[in-house]
């Protein structure tokens, strides 16, 4: 027969948790950005710019989508640049909804990304990466966040949509482009417990008006039950 035994166990206790998509808008044109045969940025050259991109990629129409650029490692005594982050003071306010005080929370996203253009046929050109694209986006939200807890932010999808279009000779063009940053948002503190529970979801939230695009659900790795936790034996 299997022992029980009550544990008090010190864990993060999450106060509150919702996932938000944030979209950021932009516009480019030719001489605002330029385009490389290269990838890496730091690869990026003279020799490997394409000045006439209208014409690499003619007769074939061009897709959009977008990468992440990973952060450059900080140097010693640097601090580490966060992609999600909370930045400035919180404030308290009441909230007659729900008849509680909760917190106004500031959440700044900054990063950079790159856009990669691909011909629509795959018929053997070559994509085109651009130079390194800065974004910067601050948001404000209501949480249960009282002193003492952490706010994390992490982003857990990145994507965006984009049209390119080239005028009548060629010689022009225009980059129209909205990205999606899928955030994953939570108060937390270390507690000391003594529980039973199951695997929440974060709360929704409402997002007006519906997107095309949606964020993906929020999902955790696949459990193995029938060997994790053991079952009590009678």
């Amino acid at each position: 027969m299997n022992k029980l035994e009550r544990l008090c166990i010190k864990v993060p206790k999450v106060y509150d948790w919702i996932t938000h998509q944030a979209e950021k808008e932009f516009q480019f044109s030719i001489g605002d950005i330029d385009f490389f045969t290269e990838e890496e940025p730091e690869n990026q050259r003279k020799d490997n710019v394409v000045s006439d991109v209208c014409g690499y990629f003619l007769p074939d129409l061009v897709k959009v989508s977008c990468v992440l650029v990973e952060p450059e490692k900080p140097k010693k005594k640097e601090k580490k640049q966060e992609l999600c982050q909370e930045v400035g003071e919180r404030k308290d306010i009441f909230v007659e909804e729900f008849d509680t005080e909760l917190q106004l929370v500031r959440i700044q996203k900054q990063g950079q990304f790159q856009i990669v253009l691909e011909s629509d046929h795959k018929n053997g050109v070559a994509p085109l990466f651009s130079e390194p694209v800065n974004f910067f986006k601050l948001e404000k939200f209501i949480l249960c966040a009282p002193d003492g807890t952490e706010v994390i932010c992490h982003v857990y999808d990145f994507d965006c949509e984009g049209q390119f279009i080239c005028n009548g000779d060629g010689t022009e063009w225009t980059i129209d482009l909205v990205l999606l940053i899928c955030q994953s948002i939570q108060a937390e503190a270390e507690v000391k417990i003594d529980i039973e529970g199951k695997i929440c979801k974060p709360r929704p939230e409402i997002i007006l008006p519906i997107p095309d695009k949606e964020c993906p659900e929020f999902t955790f790795p696949e459990q193995c039950p029938e060997i994790f936790p053991q079952p009590h034996k009678k």
